[in-house]
C-alpha cells in the first residue's frame, strides 16, 4: 500500500515498515538499524535528486588543434567606464547566483542529513549533527554574498572617485542639470 502522490508531481513514497519482516511488532529500541546509505531521494520524499550530470562539447575550428585560450571576465580590459562597470557587473551576478545555490545546497544537506540516525539508531543528535556538518557550507554562501556586494562598492567606488574624469572624456552616464532650489519669493 503506497501514499496517494502529491499533486506536485513527486513520487509517492510507501509507508514506512511498523513490523518486523517475520510479521511481530518491535518497540523503537529493538530495532536493527541499516546504517548503509543508498539514498537516491531524502527519506521523507520531498527533495530531488542531488546528482549533475554535465556534458560538454567542444568544437574546434581550423587545423584540428585547439586553442588554450582562457577566458576572462567581460571588461576585464579597463579602457572605459563601460568596461568597468561590465566587469563589476559580471562578478556580482556569477556570485549572486553562487551564494543562491550554495545556500539551497546547504539547506538540502540538513534536510537530508537530520534524518539519519547514530549507530545506536537514535534521531535524538541528528539534527544538531545536522546543523554542524553543513555550518561550512553556509558560511561559503554567506561569504559569496559578501563577494556579491564588494563588486557593487567597487564600480560605486570607480564613480566616486573618477567622476570628473568620466564627465571630460564624454562616455561618461548624462547628468541631470542641477535644479533651483524652490522658494515662495
Amino acid at each position: 500500500m503506497t501514499t496517494p502522490a502529491p499533486n506536485n508531481g513527486l513520487r509517492a513514497v510507501p509507508p514506512r515498515p511498523r513490523h518486523d519482516p517475520d510479521g511481530s511488532r518491535l518497540p523503537a529500541r529493538d530495532r536493527q538499524v541499516n546504517n548503509k546509505l543508498n539514498v537516491k531521494f531524502s527519506p521523507d520524499g520531498l527533495l530531488p535528486p542531488l546528482a549533475l550530470h554535465l556534458t560538454k562539447t567542444t568544437v574546434v575550428n581550423g587545423g584540428g588543434t585547439q586553442a588554450d585560450t582562457t577566458k576572462s571576465a567581460p571588461g576585464s580590459d579597463f579602457t572605459s567606464n563601460e568596461d568597468i562597470h561590465a566587469y563589476a557587473n559580471h562578478g556580482r551576478k556569477l556570485y549572486r547566483d553562487r551564494a543562491c545555490l550554495t545556500a539551497m545546497d546547504a539547506e538540502a544537506l540538513v534536510a537530508i542529513l537530520r534524518h539519519i540516525p547514530d549507530t545506536s539508531g537514535s534521531f535524538a543528535g541528528a539534527r544538531i549533527r545536522a546543523a554542524k556538518v553543513s555550518r561550512p557550507l553556509k558560511r561559503i554562501a554567506a561569504l559569496e554574498k559578501t563577494i556579491a556586494k564588494l563588486y557593487v562598492v567597487l564600480y560605486a567606488g570607480f564613480q566616486r572617485e573618477f567622476e570628473a574624469e568620466l564627465n571630460k572624456v564624454g562616455k561618461a552616464r548624462a547628468q541631470k542639470a542641477p535644479r533651483a532650489p524652490f522658494s515662495w519669493s
